[in-house]
């Protein structure tokens, strides 16, 4: 053995045994990983999105206002609740006892002052009692009016000689002035009010704010009782006095000071300084009852008592529900909170696994190979989840909306039994993240499965109205049954003595009452989801390339632009159109295939023939063969044509790609046979032509994929067929139909649509019996030429 032979390694002395590997281990060594990778992550996004907008890692609430609970509930974690009431009464408190402000204006003060030394001026400037004027008179006489009653001394005459006496040693009044503005010092500090102008709800009635006019920043308290004209003249008489006697030491007894109090004090009432500020005062209520701190209410774990049994939940309740249920989820750690997370992962990757199985082993696995048809899948999965979580919320209770509207959409694109499945799927998630009980579960697959199983073929639009009509009514019927099933109730009646005294439990007419109003809310969900998908429908169709019945009878109308195009330029192609839809959806229906669509399908598959109409027979009169012209192989090249050029005007019209799929593969991957005997004939007659092989004749496919398409290539063979046939009589049709049908199969024309030995034989017997219809026999009449 040389040296320079290389060792094969274990692993290739293995592989040269020719034992297979496993399949799994030949789809990864073949298969393209980067792209495999990729629809994993799409999943596992799409798995994290719905982790993530249903909070996952934190507990469920499942209570609802007006649920009837089977037994009491006891908190699981001590926590306290704001009591809104006392803290309300607290803050009214607050308000009440709060010092309002009022602006005090100090320039009446001022007049009033200004006034009293105007009224002095005026009296002492009589002479003498006797020769005043009226003016003077009426001055003195708001001083001193003297009465029947006054002794010796204390008359008229004697005040105003008095008055005269004393004031002669201040002509200007200055001392006066200095007197009384010192003794209203206070008034002007304080203001004065003849009473408060505020209620006792808006405020203090004991103290209040007072500031001088546009400064509110310079507010001082002040006792009510010192603003007040009746406590303020009190202490404005004695002032008075007092400044006087130090100003004016020869009037002992106080005269003088007692007769200018008493015209202030009989003047105050006039000049109100204080105005009750109220914008202010409004500001110092709110921040007093802002500072208030919520009065809390301790609940303790294992003690206090939540809700009581047999009672539907109030607002009251329900919210110290929700306050336990978030002191619970703050309190929960992270391994707790991963625990969970983990647990819905693990939850969500085993319903992955089943549903994807199924598609892929049962279904049609281009759902799950194709990147554009994975994610739309995956996303309207994950909103119908998160529409389903947060529209279950209390306010709404409308998640029924979300998930009829989805099992709708499942249904129309991608059928009844995947829909069914994924459905299912659907409710059981969104049950395990509202945390729902086994009844809701059941509403929710009710009201989905119905729909699914009644929707069928939406041929008009009030066909998605019934659909919901009913299946409401199934709902409200489930929900109604189911809740009485779980249930543990007992009646009023089944007591002969006091019923709460033997029983806590809820009361059978209690549960029955709010089953019926549950009820009768989820019948109107599903009506409104069925009204809203009747508009939505179009979208749908538009973003999962699917088509309805009622889609498709809108683009089979006779007045299509490419249809009338059509019939103007290739009328022998239209009229061949025309018939094989008619004999195609008779077919299509016999095996169970969606008619419509063929019928649909057959109009268009032609309509590239319209770029060269004379090239086709069915076109061509007075026996001009443009084919006579050219050689096969270039014939062949125009009749291949009409596929890409049908497909290619059918896109440019925004045509549904199931409609294009018709025009690709109604021919599939046949031999254009009369060109290719034609070139293989003239092949034979020249010594030097080369040999003709039958791939240079052959269309391009792709070969019929789904049993449609199949159907509609049969019906498009046969029907041209049909047209060379001399005397159709029905065992020639049967014939023609049945080679047809044979040579199709043996070419391989039928391996990629799952059409089956017995649907072949359902469609053969189909166009046989459209065919002997179309060509039946007719009553010749006397005189008419043979056809």
């Amino acid at each position: 053995m040389s040296s320079t032979t290389k060792q094969r390694t274990r692993q290739e002395r293995i592989e040269s045994l020719g034992i297979p590997k496993p399949r799994f281990i030949q789809w990864w060594q073949r298969g393209d990983k980067a792209d495999f990778l990729l629809r994993v992550g799409m999943a596992v996004l799409a798995a994290a999105l719905m982790l993530v907008l249903c909070q996952s890692w934190r507990p469920p609430f499942a209570y609802r206002k007006g649920s009837v609970l089977p037994r009491d509930l006891i908190t699981r974690v001590t926590f306290q609740v704001p009591d809104e009431l006392e803290t309300d009464a607290v803050r009214r408190q607050k308000r009440r006892e709060e010092p309002v402000l009022y602006r005090n204006r100090t320039k009446p003060l001022d007049q009033l002052r200004a006034i009293l030394k105007d009224q002095l001026f005026l009296a002492l400037g009589a002479q003498s009692f006797d020769q005043m004027t009226e003016d003077e008179h009426n001055a003195f006489a708001q001083f001193y009016e003297g009465d029947e009653t006054a002794g010796p001394g204390d008359t008229a005459t004697d005040r105003f000689a008095l008055l005269k006496s004393i004031l002669s040693t201040d002509p200007e009044l200055t001392k006066v002035d200095e007197a009384v503005a010192m003794a209203m010092k206070p008034i002007y500090a304080n203001g004065l009010l003849r009473s408060m102008q505020h209620t006792p709800d808006q405020g203090n009635q004991r103290i209040i704010l007072v500031y001088p006019a546009g400064q509110p920043d310079d507010a001082v308290p002040v006792e009510a009782s010192k603003v007040r004209i009746a406590q303020a003249s009190t202490d404005l008489q004695s002032l008075l006095h007092e400044y006087f006697r130090l100003r004016f030491d020869n009037d002992p007894d106080q005269v003088v000071a007692r007769m200018i109090s008493e015209w202030i004090i009989n003047e105050l009432p006039k000049y109100e300084t204080l105005v009750y500020d109220d914008e202010m005062s409004e500001r110092a209520r709110v921040a007093a009852a802002a500072r208030v701190e919520p009065v809390m209410t301790t609940y303790y774990s294992g003690d206090s008592k939540l809700a009581d049994a047999g009672k539907p939940l109030t607002g009251k309740e329900l919210a110290l529900l929700r306050m336990e249920e978030s002191e619970f989820a703050n309190r929960m750690g992270w391994r707790d909170k991963l625990a969970r997370f983990a647990a819905y992962a693990g939850m969500i990757t085993a319903l992955y696994l089943l549903c994807g199985s199924y598609v892929f082993f049962v279904e049609d696995r281009e759902l799950l190979l194709d990147r554009v048809k994975l994610a739309k899948m995956l996303l309207l999965i994950v909103a119908t989840v998160a529409l389903c979580f947060y529209a279950a919320r209390d306010e709404w209770r409308i998640e029924l909306i979300p998930l009829v509207l989805a099992s709708t959409v499942m249904a129309v694109v991608y059928g009844r039994e995947l829909a069914l499945l994924l459905m299912a799927a659907l409710c059981l998630t969104v049950t395990l993240f509202l945390g729902a009980r086994i009844s809701e579960m059941v509403m929710l697959l009710a009201a989905s499965t119905s729909c699914i199983l009644l929707l069928g073929r939406i041929r008009s639009r009030t066909h998605l109205l019934y659909v919901g009509a009913v299946s409401a009514a199934i709902t409200t019927m489930t929900v109604v049954g189911v809740g009485v099933v779980t249930a543990q109730t007992l009646s009023a009646s089944d007591f002969s003595g006091d019923l709460e005294g033997m029983y806590s439990g809820p009361e059978f007419e209690t549960v029955v009452f709010g089953l019926g109003r549950e009820s009768l809310w989820a019948g109107v969900c599903i009506l409104v989801s069925a009204a809203a998908m009747t508009g939505l429908l179009p979208l749908v169709e538009k973003a999962f390339g699917v088509q309805t019945d009622l889609s498709l009878l809108e683009l089979g109308d006779a007045s299509h632009p490419l249809l009338r195009r059509l019939a103007q330029r290739a009328p022998g192609t239209y009229n061949h159109s025309i018939n094989v839809a008619s004999i195609a959806e008779a077919a299509a229906d016999a095996i169970g295939a969606n008619g419509l669509l063929v019928r649909v399908g057959a109009y268009f598959h032609d309509i590239g023939k319209m770029f060269k109409p004379e090239y086709f027979i069915e076109n061509q009169s007075a026996g001009i063969n443009q084919h006579d012209s050219l050689q096969p192989a270039m014939s062949t090249l125009v009749i291949i044509a009409h596929v890409k050029d049908g497909a290619d005007l059918a896109r440019s019209h925004h045509l549904p790609e199931s409609i294009v799929d018709f025009i690709l593969q109604h021919h599939g991957t046949t031999l254009v046979e009369y060109f290719y005997r034609e070139a293989a004939r003239r092949s034979e007659e020249n010594p030097n032509g080369e040999s003709v092989s039958d791939k240079d004749f052959r269309y391009p496919g792709p070969k019929p994929q789904t049993l449609e398409a199949a159907v509609m290539m049969l019906a498009d063979t046969v029907e041209s067929a049909s047209r060379t046939l001399v005397d159709p009589t029905p065992s020639r049709i049967q014939g023609l139909v049945d080679s047809i049908a044979q040579k199709k199969m043996a070419d391989g024309q039928f391996d990629e649509c799952g059409l089956t030995f017995r649907q072949l034989d359902r469609v053969r017997a189909s166009l046989v019996k459209s065919l002997t219809a179309i060509y039946h026999a007719r009553v010749k009449y006397p005189g008419q030429q043979s056809a």
